[in-house]
């Protein structure tokens, strides 16, 4: 290939490129009582997009990065507190971030006091800054904090002050200085008022909300609170405090009321609230309602929005009332009714009231009549006066293809150049095919006049499809072209479509296939995906036809037009739906390229053989090569080879850390010394060598002396004992650990030998200087005994390592061979270690009701307000109960799987333990927690010795009991690879 054909090639591929990226991805889609769910590239919820939790509609921003550090804040006296200035700047930024939301001022006694909500004064909503005034009544320090739309904040300022307010002075007030701004809150109680100086038209109801404190975070609320039994604060939804009432509280004290206004008969208002109950509740509803009074107070009636929660989920709750003939006034209540439910029992939980006036003065408010309000086909074409509807009064993109009737926009009201290449869009998302799901009237266009090709319902997943009959007039091939678009010779295109071919269709193949054109429209060839070729025909039942044919686009190719197939059909009939046809994206055709499409990414060499498959629905391997071979390779199985493997931190196998399995072998000899010189004794203890080894508590301990006996006469005994003198000197008064006593009946060199067999344990931890000493006794007067080695036959004494600690089992048996201590009826302690398989385990929304959506799954962590923070439970039956009944355990491991973390780092599993024999319907757990630290991706086996310490336990929670991304995770469970399995060694 030449350098000019390579040059073209690559900007023809730019070009392909850059139309892609212009298309839109999402011009003809819409969301269908759900949300679209945007996620960041480590797998971590970014933003909602549609249908909300409380089931209302729009963007909800979650998990966003914290903001930058604001600048510390300008504080100057004021009158009745200080002048917070902020200059717009970041510590760490050089502007604020697009998610920008507001910045917090806070005051706090003393620069390090932590922030909350009682510290929050006032806001600044201009990422500009700006200057408030912030109520003091002694010197305060202040201090910044940043929040996005997700509610993130930023770590604080640093702290300004302390600046306390400025005095007061006679200069300082003139006439009329003093308004209701410059008052503080609730500054001016009851008894400043002079009876009957404030009435209703004196006070200001707006057409915001009516309700004081509706998220109950003031002190208003907590002035309603005090002293009422029944009512208390919990967490609320969205916002630091809900009010909380009792159910079981005496019925008097169960309504507690909000505020009070004016209003006139006729007056529409709006009430809403978020309400919750918890999974005990009984009562009839919680409520929030009008009391509407006559000018004397009494009485007239109510106004009732109810609510009946699903337990432990936060809902909204609204309604419009009227007020009735003769209303001077309205009250505003919450409260839970009982009704005839019997025992009332639990709580109820209220927070983010609104109140609102609906209809006013004459006047209707902005978005307060929607279609609720509107009795069908009250607003005709000639309740609008001509020329009264614009661009202005219609919502940018709320005409579409639905309320345009066909063939009513043509090319006279097209203006001149106002639609280019960038305005036009072939499918969505890159989908060179336009309407796949055949919803559309290009669909009835291209079906239009062809016998065997027609619209039907319903489709794969979607309202429509489009069917091919069989039984049609011939020919037996029946084809249907989806989409034409001009490619360059060397295309590969990704095809697919969902087929249901019915039970009694016969023919050859099923296909969706690009057939390439030159210039003249003459055919060169086809890339095709047959059903024939992946399987067969699949009938009764909808399948996905899918993949990347192997051929390019040839030479001369200047056209590609996509055509769904029936080959051969005599019965029956194809129905096809969710068409697609993208082009890949390729570096080459031939040799080392890369290629991109929808299934993933192939990588090849330079002899064209693929070096790299990560795909779906195909083998995913990856292929490493120097000089043309191969040196590495991890396969679809994740099996992988290497040449050579170098680990610098932990290598596990099947869960267990290797160095378990290499500590299981002996370390051979720890200390050893060699005698070739000897010592005499005369009948009083000597010393003879000394050897110092270190002991460990969890290993045993081999002691083997070894040396010649030299007595100078025959008779009496040399007897050889092992000291041990700890980490300090030796001597023959340390404490005696072994001993041997041998007869010398003649003269001359004897061998003695002496050894001991002990744990770490029984030795105690640390550094131990050992000596070999000896004596003769019961000899003749006067002789003496040497022990020695020599150059050729030495003496030697050792201390070896065995293996890991072995706990005793063994026990005294005479063996019959005593009438009163005869052999005992039952075995001998003997040490087990079993594996015991989980037999169920599952996941609990807010650590309390059982999660059926995740199955067998086990979940831990809080992700989202949906389910809470969760937690798990698993199970281990079999023989666990009967094998653990009267034994003791001497070591317990869990061996889990976590297959995702919040984090790609990994996180931290907190485990518990539960004595339940199977799966409950709501969580519970023993309070002993550990914490371990996992990977993604990770099994492995923990020693859990410390909380399973007791017969009575019987399966593993995972009870974190945090909303910190830190714990969030997922490991696999029962019927799951790789799934839990608990190893206890035991004595019994």
């Amino acid at each position: 290939m030449s350098t000019f054909d390579i040059g073209a090639r690559l900007a023809a591929l730019e070009k392909q490129v850059a139309r892609l990226q212009r298309s839109t991805r999402l011009g003809n889609s819409s969301i269908e009582d759900s949300a679209l769910q945007v996620y960041d590239q480590d797998g971590s919820l970014r933003a909602v997009i549609g249908q909300q939790q409380d089931g209302t509609s729009g963007v909800t921003v979650v998990n966003g990065p914290p903001p930058p550090v604001p600048a510390a804040p300008t504080v100057l006296p004021s009158l009745s507190g200080v002048a917070v200035a902020w200059t717009g700047t970041f510590v760490d930024a050089v502007a604020a971030p697009l998610d920008f939301s507001r910045v917090e001022i806070h005051t706090t006694a003393a620069p390090d006091t932590p922030l909350g909500t009682a510290t929050l004064k006032a806001t600044l909503e201009s990422p500009r800054g700006g200057t408030v005034l912030v109520t003091a009544a002694q010197p305060v320090y202040i201090r910044l904090v940043a929040r996005n739309t997700s509610g993130t904040a930023s770590a604080p300022s640093a702290a300004t002050g302390p600046v306390g307010p400025a005095p007061v002075v006679a200069e300082d007030i003139l006439d009329g200085i003093v308004n209701e701004a410059k008052l503080a809150d609730e500054a001016v109680g009851r008894m400043k008022l002079q009876i009957g100086a404030v009435g209703y038209n004196q006070l200001g109801i707006g057409t915001g909300n009516l309700v004081p404190d509706p998220s109950f975070e003031g002190q208003l609320t907590t002035n309603l609170v005090a002293g009422n039994p029944a009512w208390t604060f919990a967490d609320g939804n969205r916002s630091a405090r809900a009010l909380r009432v009792d159910a079981a509280a005496p019925t008097a004290a169960q309504a507690i009321q909000l505020t009070e206004f004016p209003v006139s008969p006729g007056d529409r208002l709006f009430c809403a609230f978020d309400a919750r109950v918890s999974a005990e509740w009984k009562a009839d509803s919680l409520r929030c309602y009008f009391r509407w009074h006559d000018a004397a107070g009494a009485v007239l009636g109510y106004g009732i929005t109810k609510a009946v929660p699903v337990p432990d989920t936060w809902a909204r709750y609204s309604s419009q009332q009227q007020a009735p003939a003769g209303v001077a006034r309205t009250s505003v209540w919450l409260s839970n009714f009982l009704g005839a439910t019997g025992t009332p029992t639990g709580t109820g939980d209220f927070d983010n009231v609104e109140v609102k006036t609906v209809v006013g003065a004459g006047m209707v408010l902005a978005d307060s009549i929607g279609t609720p309000e509107l009795i069908a086909g009250s607003v005709t074409a000639e309740k609008v006066a001509a020329k009264t509807l614009t661009a202005r009064e219609v919502k940018a993109l709320s005409l579409t293809g639905n309320e345009i009737a066909a063939n009513t926009l043509t090319a006279n009201h097209i203006k001149a150049g106002t639609l280019s290449a960038d305005r036009l869009a072939l499918g969505v998302d890159g989908n060179i095919i336009g309407d796949p799901s055949f919803e559309g009237e290009v669909s009835v266009q291209r079906v239009a006049g062809n016998p065997s090709w027609s619209i039907v319902t319903p489709g794969s997943t979607t309202p429509k499809a489009v069917m091919a009959n069989a039984v049609a007039a011939t020919p037996t091939s029946r084809t249907l072209t989806l989409a034409s678009l001009p490619v360059l010779p060397g295309q590969k295109v990704y095809l697919s479509v969902d087929y249901l071919a019915s039970a009694d269709w016969a023919g050859t193949s099923v296909n969706i296939f690009a057939q390439w054109l030159d210039a003249a429209g003459a055919s060169l060839g086809w890339s095709t995906m047959s059903a024939a070729e992946t399987g067969g025909v699949v009938r009764g039942t909808w399948t996905t036809l899918a993949g990347v044919p192997s051929n390019a686009s040839p030479a001369n190719t200047t056209q590609m037009r996509v055509c769904l197939e029936t080959l051969g059909s005599t019965a029956g009939t194809v129905t096809y739906d969710n068409a697609e046809c993208r082009m890949v994206v390729a570096s080459g055709a031939e040799g080392a390229r890369a290629e991109l499409s929808p299934l993933g990414m192939r990588l090849y060499d330079e002899s064209g053989e693929e070096a790299v498959s990560l795909v779906t629905g195909a083998p995913n391997y990856v292929t490493l090569r120097t000089a043309g071979e191969s040196v590495a390779t991890i396969d679809q199985d994740g099996v992988a080879s290497f040449q050579a493997l170098n680990v610098a931190d932990v290598l596990t196998w099947r869960g267990d850390d290797l160095s378990t399995f290499l500590n299981q072998a002996p370390r051979g000899i720890q200390a050893i010394d060699y005698q070739v010189t000897g010592v005499t004794s005369t009948g009083t203890e000597m010393g003879f060598v000394e050897l110092a080894f270190d002991a460990e508590a969890n290993r045993m301990y081999r002691v083997v002396f070894d040396a010649y006996a030299d007595p100078s006469a025959a008779g009496g005994e040399v007897v050889v004992y092992l000291r041990d003198g700890g980490d300090g000197a030796p001597t023959i008064t340390s404490p005696q650990i072994q001993s041997v006593t041998l007869p010398m009946p003649t003269a001359g060199l004897r061998r003695v030998h002496l050894e001991d067999l002990r744990h770490g344990q029984g030795w105690g931890v640390g550094t131990h200087r050992l000596l070999i000493s000896f004596k003769n006794q019961a000899a003749p007067s006067g002789a003496t005994v040497r022990l020695l080695g020599g150059n050729t036959y030495r003496g030697f004494l050792y201390v070896e390592d065995v293996g890991p600690l072995v706990l005793e089992t063994g026990r005294y048996n005479t063996g019959g061979g005593s009438t009163t201590e005869p052999p005992p009826t039952t075995p001998a302690p003997k040490k087990y270690v079993k594996t015991y398989s989980a037999s169920w385990s599952g996941s609990y929304a807010r650590r309390s009701s059982y999660n059926s959506y995740y199955g067998n799954q086990m979940l831990q962590g809080y992700y989202s307000s949906t389910n809470g923070t969760q937690a798990s439970l698993v199970g281990f039956g079999g023989s666990l109960s009967s094998d653990l009944s009267g034994a003791t355990i001497n070591k317990a491991e869990l061996y889990l799987y976590f297959a995702h973390w919040y984090s790609n780092a990994g996180g931290k599993a907190v485990i518990k333990a539960h004595g339940l024999t199977s799966r409950p319907s709501t969580f519970s757990s023993d309070s002993e927690a550990m914490t371990v630290s996992w990977a993604r991706n990770q099994g492995k086996w923990v020693d859990i010795t410390a909380i399973f310490d007791s017969t009575k336990w019987r399966g593993i929670a995972l009870d974190p009991n945090s909303t910190s991304s830190t714990y969030y995770g997922r490991a696999r469970g029962v019927g799951e690879s790789n799934p839990p399995q608990l190893r206890v060694t035991y004595t019994k």
